[in-house]
């Protein structure tokens, strides 16, 4: 008789497991969209998520919420007694199953056949019971009004377009920029870690330096402001690192190549304007070299002897040590002896070669600076597209800073010397590290009203001053002549000194509008 009544009691407490369920799963749902609809609002208030992803989202809280809830709902814990007090009130059944147990527990005391009678009486009147009318497997009406309600102002909130979408298309493009700046520093980091032309303590101060700016990179609260400030600084040391002294000795000697025609001079002469002592050492290794199957004839040797004496002409007073070698180097050359011309070439490539490996801690530096240099540059392009886009928009905030949109005929922001200042502004230039843009798109039409030539001033005489009419005191020289080498000048200057982004990106959109 008790096993009857347990499985009669089972029977009754699937149906309430099936319909608590149901009811989680409306609940759960309701649930998931009261969250979908306070996620729209907060993307709408600040950019947080794209509209395509609330739908994502919308899809995955709608179907976890209805599994949470079903699952919930069937494994809630229903201890014995309540459940039994549930059933009696429910299927109206006085009491019956709740005395029947209490007889069973011995909670309650009566005469066996009492007992007895009291079970078989419960027995036949749960038997008769439907319980899917007491607890219907369907969705809780409350569930189901608060869910409507959420649906209709999850539809504006999800349809309508989200003005932080922007905001959040810029953030993403400015995260994206930082993050390929963080890998090019990191690239450059360890290849300065292997690298073995800089000293201990050199290679020691340009890895804190470059470890310095990638801790503001990575630095997820830090503004592009003060990530090109970091850049900048971290630039500004590797200059300082560099030796001023050899660089001006490799400078001297681009400026000191000789000029001449002949053949055998000409790839030295080269190197020497490129700055490439290593490579000018090399070649005249490769002239002088026994394995080479025609030796240098004695016109060839007088040429390299010519030229030797012109470069150390050209460096009698700039660098007298420097000259007294190769002067002397020219006189070894001049002597007739080809035994002894051989070894001054050998020593003109020593000694050029020592210039070169003095010179290698200052190009592996120079060569971490333009890895920054270009990191920079990136940042302050994805800036300036945010800024733009920003513009477009009509309004002038930027990331990190806001300000007043410029006209086209406004004055650029001056910014400190090591690019860690702010400028405002949207459309103007600013000389700052940071939120910097290039300068507007009016000085096109000004280069090009030029009529293709460059205004240079007239250079001073000495004597009396002469009246002219009519006749403009300067001189008019077409543009093309002096463009290519003013550019590479530029270049040149850019890469061996240390200047805010928004400067070098002017300069080299300056020559490259020259050179269309």
């Amino acid at each position: 008789m008790a096993d009857a009544l347990n499985r009669e009691i089972a029977r009754l407490t699937s149906t309430l497991r099936l319909h608590s369920a149901v009811i989680g799963t409306g609940w759960g749902i309701a649930a998931a969209l009261l969250l979908e609809l306070l996620a729209a609002l907060i993307a709408r208030i600040t950019p947080w998520l794209y509209q395509t992803e609330l739908l994502l989202a919308l899809v995955w809280a709608v179907g976890g919420g209805a599994l949470l809830g079903a699952v919930s709902g069937y494994v809630w814990p229903h201890p014995l007694p309540q459940r039994l007090r549930l059933f009696d009130r429910r299927l109206q059944l006085a009491d019956r199953l709740t005395t029947a147990w209490e007889l069973a527990q011995g909670r309650i005391h009566a005469p066996n056949m009492i007992t007895r009678l009291q079970r078989e009486e419960t027995l036949r009147a749960v038997r008769v019971v439907d319980p899917h009318h007491a607890f219907p497997a369907r969705l809780s009406r409350n569930a189901g009004i608060l869910a409507l309600i959420t649906i209709l102002g999850l539809v504006p909130a999800l349809l309508v377009a989200n003005p932080q979408e922007a905001k959040l298309a810029r953030q993403a493009m400015q995260q994206q920029a930082t993050e390929a700046a963080i890998t090019q520093l990191e690239t450059t980091q360890d290849a300065l870690a292997e690298n073995t032309t800089l000293s201990a303590a050199e290679r020691e101060a340009a890895l804190k330096a470059l470890e310095e700016a990638l801790s503001v990179l990575q630095d997820r609260r830090s503004t592009p402001d003060e990530q090109q400030a970091a850049l900048t600084e971290a630039e500004r040391q590797l200059a300082d690192l560099r030796s001023p002294e050899t660089e001006a000795q490799i400078q001297r000697l681009a400026e000191a190549a000789p000029l001449t025609t002949e053949a055998i001079v000409q790839p030295f002469t080269e190197a020497l304007q490129q700055g490439d002592t290593e490579a000018a050492a090399a070649y005249l290794r490769d002239l002088i070299d026994p394995t080479n199957e025609r030796p240098l004839t004695p016109e060839e040797i007088l040429a390299l002897a010519d030229a030797f004496e012109q470069l150390a002409d050209a460096l009698q007073e700039t660098d007298p040590a420097l000259a007294a070698q190769f002067q002397e180097i020219a006189q070894e050359t001049y002597s007739g002896d080809m035994t002894e011309a051989q070894q001054a070439v050998a020593e003109a490539a020593e000694t050029l070669s020592e210039t070169a490996q003095a010179n290698a801690p200052n190009q592996t530096l120079e060569q971490a600076q333009a890895s920054l240099q270009q990191a920079q540059e990136s940042l302050g392009d994805s800036q300036r597209q945010t800024t733009t886009q920003v513009a477009s928009g009509g309004t002038a905030t930027q990331p990190g800073g806001t300000g007043s949109q410029q006209g086209p005929g406004s004055e650029p922001s001056q910014a400190a010397g090591n690019g860690s200042g702010s400028g405002t502004g949207s459309s103007g230039h600013h000389e700052d590290a940071g939120s910097s843009a290039p300068y507007g798109t009016e000085d096109a039409p000004r280069i090009a009203d030029e009529g293709g030539e460059i205004t240079l001033p007239r250079e001073k005489t000495l004597g009396a001053p002469q009246t002219t009419t009519g006749v403009p005191g300067e001189a008019r020289i077409p543009y093309q002549d002096v463009y290519a080498t003013y550019a590479e000048a530029a270049e040149a200057d850019l890469a061996r000194n240390v200047y805010p982004p928004a400067l070098r990106t002017y300069v080299r959109e300056y020559f490259s509008g020259l050179g269309q």
